[in-house]
């Protein structure tokens, strides 16, 4: 076993051939194909639902209403489209939050703790 989790299959008659093992690293990790090699396997057959993501939609929806109320709300002095301090502020800060460390643990998802394997400390 090189990875885990492992899906293994342990037929009722004879021996686990090598295709009773899920290759994780070759096939990968989505339900679907899970869904398939059951099915294979063990004629059981799965359906994978996946709900509706609205999280854009409502997310675009909130961005059109805060813009739209802001320009209601404003609408007899927009002076503050032209302000170059108000921009240079919201400027400095989508540089500073994209050179930090935060952009790069929204990219690459690291683990929040360690584990030292010398002593067992988390870290």
């Amino acid at each position: 076993m090189n990875s885990a989790p492992t899906f293994m299959h342990f037929p009722s008659k004879g021996r686990p051939k090598r295709a009773d093992t899920f290759d994780l690293q070759r096939i990968g990790f989505a339900a679907e194909q899970l869904a398939k090699w059951i099915a294979d396997r063990t004629d059981v057959h799965i359906r994978v639902f996946r709900p509706p993501n609205y999280s854009g939609t409502i997310a675009l929806a909130l961005l059109v209403s805060l813009v739209g109320g802001l320009l209601y709300l404003r609408r007899n002095n927009l002076e503050f489209i032209y302000n170059k301090t108000g921009w240079a502020m919201v400027s400095l800060c989508i540089v500073f939050a994209m050179t930090s460390g935060q952009m790069w643990n929204h990219i690459r998802g690291p683990p929040y703790a360690h584990k030292n394997p010398h002593n067992g400390q988390v870290v």
